[in-house]
């Protein structure tokens, strides 16, 4: 059913021209793409909006970013704790270098929400910070310390190859992207060693009861185009409401199918059915995402747009 992990992030933005001048610095490629009525509808942006796809130098990794006035609201408040669940919480990208990356985000609108900690996970060494910017968009930027990463050739930056979603509950949430051909292939019950609490805000929390659940999961047990899940089993918090349509910020991913009508009729005929927030169809929308389409929501809120892309 699923041949890959996302393929898309859709944003939608009130800066626009601050996040594209971001994707250009790093040589993604821009393209606008034609406005049509379908995207409004699909994404529930109201009126007409600009739209522009970014396309990263591997080719591999794609953003499309929706303009919307800066009054409409962001899905998730800004001043909200980092373990809050609800919605899409945030997209990861590698760098070589944690310090360079955080004058290099600084320059093009992020601050600073977590500065990066230095912390074990596994076998894994790696600098892990967060930053946020204007629409509620967090980043983690993580960078290997040991062992060395191979394999992966990026400069500066990295493609977007993760995004994280605070949940209630780790194991239900994995039971809805089963559906979707997504299979666990990291986890981790517990403590994080080290400065790790820091990452997450846990850090006031007494040692034994800042542990956390976190599982990734992937059609192929790759960490590109991965969703990875988080719940605070011990110190949980209200979740957010997250709009399925609308809305300011990380709207959903893109998921490409190999079947999107099976995946549909899967859906439909699962106990999760009510978390179709949009019909399968035919639609007029920017690039790859053009073509017969349908929007899920997980558990908590983090939107997912399913498509089979019809040349």
């Amino acid at each position: 059913m699923r041949e890959s992990g996302f393929s898309h992030v859709v944003i939608t933005t009130a800066h626009a021209g601050e996040l594209g001048g971001f994707f250009d610095a790093l040589g993604w490629q821009s393209q606008p793409a034609e406005h049509h009525a379908d995207a409004c509808d699909f994404w529930g942006l109201g009126a007409a909006t600009d739209v522009m796809r970014w396309t990263a130098p591997s080719r591999h990794c794609e953003v499309v970013l929706l303009s919307v006035p800066e009054s409409v609201p962001p899905l998730r408040p800004l001043n909200a704790a980092v373990t809050t669940p609800g919605g899409l919480f945030d997209i990861n990208m590698r760098t070589w270098d944690s310090d360079w990356a955080r004058d290099f985000l600084a320059e093009h609108g992020w601050r600073e929400l977590v500065p990066s900690v230095a912390w074990q996970f596994g076998e894994i060494e790696t600098s892990e910070g967060l930053y946020i910017q204007e629409d509620g968009i967090v980043m983690a930027v993580m960078q290997r310390l040991h062992p060395p990463l191979e394999g992966i050739a990026f400069d500066r930056m990295s493609d977007i190859f993760n995004s994280t979603q605070m949940v209630r509950d780790v194991e239900q949430t994995l039971a809805f992207l089963k559906l979707l051909g997504f299979e666990r292939f990291i986890d981790h019950e517990g403590p994080l060693p080290g400065d790790g609490p820091r990452v997450l805000q846990l850090e006031q929390h007494p040692v034994d009861t800042a542990a956390i659940h976190l599982s990734i999961a992937h059609p192929k047990a790759a960490m590109s185009g991965s969703i990875e899940l988080i719940d605070v089993p011990h110190h949980p918090l209200p979740a957010i409401e997250v709009a399925a349509t609308g809305g300011r910020g990380l709207r959903s991913l893109g998921v490409p199918c190999a079947d999107v009508k099976q995946t549909f009729a899967v859906i439909q005929e699962s106990e999760w059915a009510g978390q179709i927030c949009q019909p399968l169809a035919d639609r007029q929308l920017p690039g790859l995402l053009s073509g017969l389409c349908f929007a899920v929501t997980c558990p908590d809120g983090g939107r997912l747009d399913l498509y089979q892309h019809t040349p």
